[in-house]
């Protein structure tokens, strides 16, 4: 497996898995944004022989890495594959203190591999996403050294 850049090219077959995987997806203007304009993004690929299997928008604010967006094919979760892609995500986050992100309340599987990462809940948005449903605000504190997870 691969980590890249993420280009305009790329940006059908994201957009594919965007609209498999969330009920309020993001849109390909907002994507383009990321690939071009957005001076704190990262928009990053995942790739085995050349198929995308999983995608990262992640944003490094002073010292906040935010994680944006994060997505695994679906053919593709529940085989550690989320768990070795966030684990690469996290080491790009420079000199940031701390990692923040936004998970919908009842995406259990997702919350279990933050979790396993450290993060930890420390708010909740109602009515966050357009139909309404909570989202959990996780966050990470770093510590001075890179640490691995157990996989």
């Amino acid at each position: 497996m691969q980590i890249r850049r993420m280009t305009e090219k790329d940006l059908d077959q994201v957009l594919i898995i965007e609209q498999q995987i969330f009920p309020d997806p993001w849109s390909r203007k907002s994507f383009e944004y990321e690939v071009t304009q957005n001076a704190f993004g990262i928009p990053l690929l995942l790739e085995k022989a050349g198929d995308i299997i999983g995608y990262a928008i992640v944003w490094r604010v002073y010292e906040e890495f935010h994680i944006a967006n994060f997505a695994i094919k679906p053919e593709y979760q529940g085989k550690k594959i989320g768990t070795q892609f966030l684990e690469s995500i996290l080491s790009l986050r420079g000199s940031c203190k701390f990692a923040l992100l936004e998970v919908r309340e009842s995406n259990d599987r997702a919350i279990g591999l933050y979790e396993k990462f450290g993060f930890k809940t420390i708010l909740k948005r109602p009515r966050y996403y357009r139909n309404g449903e909570t989202a959990l605000v996780m966050q990470k504190i770093f510590s001075e050294t890179p640490q691995t997870v157990n996989k």
